[in-house]
């Protein structure tokens, strides 16, 4: 059975409780920032779907959309907090309560509530986009789909997987510690190399073509903020950290050339276009 929505009344009285804080003990983040970007997602102390941390099978979807159910936290801690060894049931309800119970503070609650809404009907889109286009796309495009999809397929690790898409675009794959390594063959007989985690990061790339050839795609919708950063070496680097807790891409260049990117986003790269696109 698929998660229910949030109902609204619910998502107005956890705004308000929040007092636009990460819950997690001394971290104090906004969920609103300067800029009234909403910056922090809403979190589930008891997972709403199998396969997710901390899930209880005896609760009914209404139980597990209850506000005692959720709070908000930043992206980072949202993140460790799927330790559930360290973070159990009780430890969760316990710094939800201490949060709640912390003095009560003046903000926009509505313009908070406006924009979780607002996330929340681009994040349906997106899920309906994504789960729509296959994985591996005969033009050489790789789809890096996030692990909150319980429609992504599991590899078992150490199992070694190969796949062919179109008439010769080929894939290669094997999970090994939490990391998934991918050895693509494309239609001009080119071998792209990368490593892929669960939140969408890339590691270990190794491009079929040369990498001043690529250029980051990002959509100007997601940017939050960029800072160049200046290296002694005469190289420099853009860091272009993405709305809505979605991960920032550091963009490295020497002189005017593309040498890489560090991508701890979710992307598409496709090596015909020579594009690595932020999604």
């Amino acid at each position: 059975m698929s998660r229910l929505a949030i109902r609204k009344e619910v998502l107005r009285d956890l705004a308000i409780k929040s007092k636009n804080q990460c819950a997690f003990p001394g971290c104090g983040r906004p969920l609103l920032n300067e800029h009234d970007d909403y910056v922090a997602e809403l979190c589930h102390i008891e997972a709403a779907e199998p396969g997710g941390q901390r899930y209880n099978p005896l609760l009914t979807d209404e139980e597990r959309r209850a506000p005692s159910n959720l709070m908000f936290m930043c992206h980072e801690h949202h993140k460790e907090t799927d330790d559930e060894l360290r973070y159990t049931v009780a430890r969760l309800q316990e710094i939800k309560r201490s949060h709640e119970k912390l003095p009560e503070v003046v903000f926009n609650a509505d313009l908070l509530l406006r924009r979780i809404e607002e996330v929340a009907a681009e994040q349906a889109s997106i899920k309906k986009i994504l789960l729509s286009v296959p994985q591996a796309e005969p033009n050489g495009t790789y789809q890096i789909i996030g692990p909150e999809l319980q429609e992504c397929w599991s590899p078992e690790v150490g199992r070694f997987y190969e796949t062919k898409t179109g008439q010769t675009t080929k894939f290669k794959y094997m999970m090994r510690d939490g990391w998934l390594h991918i050895e693509q063959t494309l239609q001009d007989g080119a071998i792209a190399y990368y490593e892929v985690n669960e939140a969408g990061m890339v590691r270990n790339s190794r491009f079929p073509y040369p990498i001043n050839e690529y250029r980051v795609v990002i959509p100007e919708e997601l940017i939050l903020s960029k800072e160049r950063i200046q290296s002694s070496l005469g190289t420099h680097a853009i860091k272009t950290v993405l709305k809505w807790s979605k991960g920032n891409v550091v963009e490295h260049f020497m002189g005017q050339l593309f040498a890489g990117a560090d991508c701890h986003a979710r992307c598409a790269i496709s090596h015909e276009q020579r594009t690595i696109t932020v999604l």
